[in-house]
C-alpha cells in the first residue's frame, strides 16, 4: 500500500482503569517545577529479558505539566503513552492506570531540582511484576537537557525516540504493521553489492569508516511515491570493523508540511536542514526488528537488531546522524 498525500488523523482514547498510587518520598529533599520543554530520560537497556524505561517531556509552555509520559517494560511486555499529566505545585508527578486486557502501571517523580529527579516505575499483570523500579536522582536521565519536539509535521529537526501507539487508531497500527512486514520481507539479507545493482548508491563524498550508513536511490526520491515498501529513499547499513555491512532497515522521505495520514501519529518524522535553513524533506525509519516499538524507533534499537540479525555485532563508531545513534 502507497500513502495517498491527503493527511487525515484518526485517534481513539484510551481507557484506564485507575488504582492506588505509590508516592514518592524525598527526604530532606527541595522539590521544585522543571525548566519548560525539558526532557528526563531514565532506563535500563541492559539487563537480559528486563530492559525498561521511562521517559518523561515538560509542556513547552507550562511546567506544571508532562506533555508526554512514556513508560515501557520488556519483562511484561508493555508500553504506556500518556499526555496532559500534572505537575503538583510541589513538583510531584503521581501517574497510574490499568494495562490492556487487564493489570496496571505506576509512574511516579519528585523534581528534587529544576533538573534533578527522583521516582519509580511499576507494571504488573497476570504472570508479570516489574516490582517498584527506581530512577535516581540524576540530571536530565542521559546527561542532558532536551527540548521537546512535536514529532511529526516537519517542525522538529529530531523528534521522539518512540512512537506513540497508544494514540493510534487499529487502521493506523494495521497500516504500521503491514509495512514492517513488507519491508522485511523485501529488504531482509540485502547486501551493498546487490542494493548498487538496484540503483542505490552510497554519497561518494562521505569516508568508509564503522558505522551506520546510507545508500540512496535517486529515482526512488524522485517518483512521488512514500512509504512503499518496494522502494524506499534508502537503506540502512552497518559496517562493523571486520565483515561485510549488514542491513539495518529502510529509510522513507515525505514532502514538507503537513505530516501524510499514513500510520496516524506512529511515524517519528525528523528532518536535516539544507545551508539555507529550507526542509527539503521529512524522514523516518523501519528498522529490521521484531517488536513494533523498535522497528519505528526514532534511533538505533542495537539490541533488538542484534535479536533479529545475528550478524549485526554493534560497538562504538561513526553515525550517519542522530538517528543512527542508540537509543
Amino acid at each position: 500500500m502507497v500513502q495517498q498525500r491527503s493527511p487525515q488523523r484518526q485517534r481513539r482514547a484510551p481507557a484506564a482503569l485507575v488504582f492506588g498510587v505509590l508516592l514518592v518520598i524525598v527526604g530532606s529533599a527541595q522539590a521544585a517545577l522543571p525548566p519548560k520543554g525539558a526532557r528526563f530520560v531514565f532506563h535500563d537497556h541492559v539487563t537480559p529479558g528486563k530492559n525498561w524505561h521511562v521517559d518523561l517531556r515538560v509542556d513547552p509552555q507550562d511546567p506544571k505539566k508532562l506533555r508526554t509520559l512514556v513508560a515501557y517494560s520488556q519483562q511484561c511486555g508493555e508500553t504506556v503513552a500518556k499526555t496532559g499529566i500534572p505537575i503538583s505545585d510541589a513538583g510531584v508527578v503521581a501517574a497510574s492506570g490499568g494495562l490492556a486486557g487487564g493489570g496496571a502501571w505506576e509512574v511516579n517523580a519528585t523534581f528534587t531540582a529544576p533538573t534533578a529527579i527522583v521516582g519509580t516505575m511499576r507494571m504488573r499483570r497476570a504472570g508479570c511484576d516489574t516490582g517498584v523500579l527506581s530512577y535516581p536522582n540524576a540530571s536530565t536521565g542521559d546527561g542532558h537537557n532536551e527540548h521537546e519536539h512535536d514529532g511529526g509535521g516537519g517542525h522538529s529537526e529530531h523528534g521522539a525516540k518512540y512512537p506513540n501507539f497508544d494514540k493510534a487508531s487499529p487502521k493506523e497500527r494495521g497500516q504500521a504493521g503491514a509495512l514492517h512486514k513488507r519491508v522485511l520481507r523485501k529488504w531482509r539479507g540485502m547486501t551493498v553489492a546487490r542494493a548498487a545493482r538496484l540503483g542505490f548508491y552510497r554519497n561518494p563524498h562521505m569516508k568508509v569508516k564503522p558505522g551506520t550508513f546510507h545508500v540512496y536511490n535517486q529515482r526512488y526520491e524522485q517518483d512521488g511515491r512514500i512509504f512503499d515498501a518496494r522502494r524506499p529513499e534508502s537503506l540502512v547499513f552497518w559496517r562493523g570493523a571486520t565483515g561485510q555491512p549488514v542491513i539495518l532497515g529502510a529509510m522513507f522521505r515525505a514532502p514538507p508540511g503537513k505530516r501524510p495520514s499514513f500510520a496516524g501519529p506512529i511515524p517519528i518524522y525528523h528532518h536535516h536542514p539544507s545551508k539555507s535553513g529550507k526542509v527539503v524533506s521529512n524522514m523516518t525509519h523501519v528498522w529490521m526488528t521484531s517488536g513494533r516499538m523498535s522497528t519505528w524507533a526514532n534511533c538505533l534499537p542495537v539490541k533488538w537488531l542484534a535479536l533479529y540479525n545475528p550478524a549485526f555485532k554493534w560497538t562504538p563508531g561513526h553515525s550517519h546522524s542522530h538517528v543512527d545513534k542508540p537509543c
